[in-house]
C-alpha cells in the first residue's frame, strides 16, 4: 500500500511540472492543439493529488477489519462482539468492516485506471465524453460482444492491456467480484451464502457454494479448486487455497497495487516523455 501511495505522489509531482510547462510554453512551432492535448492530460496531476489522503482511509478500514477478524466474543453475551464501541452481531460487524474495506480500496482504484486509461489508453477510452476508464472493462481490455460473449480488445498502447491481462487478470476479478458482492449484493448473491456461517468461530472462511460461484464468476471451471493462471504468485503461495477471504483480499488487493505502481509510472512517464520528444524541436 505504501508503495503505491508513494507512486501515486510521484505521478502527480510528474504531471503538475509537465502541465506547469505545457501551459506556459510560447512561441512553439507546434500547433496549438498539441498543447491542448497536453495540457489536458497533465491536468490529471490533481485528481492523483487528491487521491493521496484516501490511503490514509485505507489503512484505518483495514485496521478496522482486523480488529473485526480477531474479535473476541463479549463476556455473557454469545455471539456478540464490540464494533466501533458499539455491541453486534459478529455476522454484522464482519459484513461493515469488509464492505468498508473494499469500498475504499476500489474507491482508489476507480480513480487510477481513470488517470492510466486517459493518459494511455486508445482514443475510444481515453477520449470518451461520458465514461472514465475502468480497470476491469476497460484496462483489462476485456468486453462482451454483439453476441454477449467475452472478446478481448487492444485498448492500451504498446500492448498494455497484455501484460495486466496476462499477470493481473485473476486478482483483478476476484477482488472486484467481492467489492461488487458485497457493495451490491449484499450478503449473498441469489441463494449463495458468500461466508461459511455466521459465528465468531466462522471468522472470513468462503463458503464451498462462494468459491465455486467466484471460481466460475472470475474465469474458471466453478468447483472451487481450479483457478485462472492470470496470476505472478505461485500456486504454492496463493492464499486462494485455504478459503479464507480476508488473507486471498489481503493479497489480490497487493498484487493489484503492484500493478497500479507499474501503470502509473508508466502511464506518467509516457506522457512527460512524449511531451519531451515531440516539443524537442523548439529547443534546435
Amino acid at each position: 500500500m505504501a508503495e503505491l501511495e508513494e507512486q501515486v505522489g510521484v505521478a502527480a509531482s510528474e504531471l503538475k511540472i509537465a502541465w506547469t510547462t505545457v501551459k506556459n510554453t510560447a512561441n512553439s512551432s507546434l500547433p496549438t492543439k498539441c498543447f491542448e492535448h497536453w495540457e489536458k492530460r497533465a491536468k490529471l496531476h490533481e485528481l492523483l493529488t487528491r487521491t493521496i489522503p484516501v490511503f490514509k482511509a485505507r489503512e484505518k478500514a483495514w485496521e478496522v477489519v482486523q480488529g473485526v477478524a480477531f474479535a473476541e466474543e463479549l463476556n455473557g453475551k454469545p455471539g456478540l462482539v464490540s464494533y466501533g464501541g458499539i455491541e453486534m452481531e459478529f455476522a454484522v460487524a464482519r459484513h461493515l468492516a469488509l464492505t468498508s474495506y473494499v469500498s475504499v480500496t476500489w474507491s482508489i482504484y476507480d480513480r487510477l485506471a481513470n488517470v492510466c486509461g486517459r493518459l494511455s489508453g486508445v482514443r475510444e477510452i481515453s477520449e470518451h465524453p461520458k465514461q472514465n476508464p475502468k480497470l476491469c472493462e476497460d484496462l483489462l481490455g476485456e468486453k462482451n460482444d454483439e453476441k454477449g460473449k467475452p472478446k478481448k480488445n487492444d485498448t492500451l498502447g504498446f500492448g498494455g492491456h497484455l501484460h495486466i491481462y496476462a499477470a493481473y487478470a485473476w486478482p483483478i476479478k476476484v477482488s472486484y467480484k467481492v467489492r461488487n458482492w458485497l457493495v451490491h449484493e449484499g450478503y449473498e448473491d441469489g441463494t449463495t451464502a458468500l461466508f461459511e456461517g455466521d459465528r465468531i468461530a466462522d471468522r472470513f472462511m468462503l463458503s464451498n457454494d462462494a468459491l465455486g460461484f467466484l471460481q466460475k464468476a472470475c474465469g474458471g471451471d466453478g468447483n472451487g479448486q481450479k483457478k485462472g493462471d492470470a496470476i505472478c504468485v505461485q500456486e504454492a503461495e496463493d492464499s486462494w487455497l485455504q478459503r479464507d477471504l480476508l488473507k486471498i483480499i489481503e493479497q489480490y488487493n497487493k498484487e493489484i497495487d503492484t500493478m497500479f505502481v507499474a501503470l502509473l509510472k508508466w502511464s506518467a512517464e509516457s506522457l512527460t516523455g512524449q511531451i519531451k520528444a515531440f516539443a524537442a524541436r523548439d529547443q534546435q
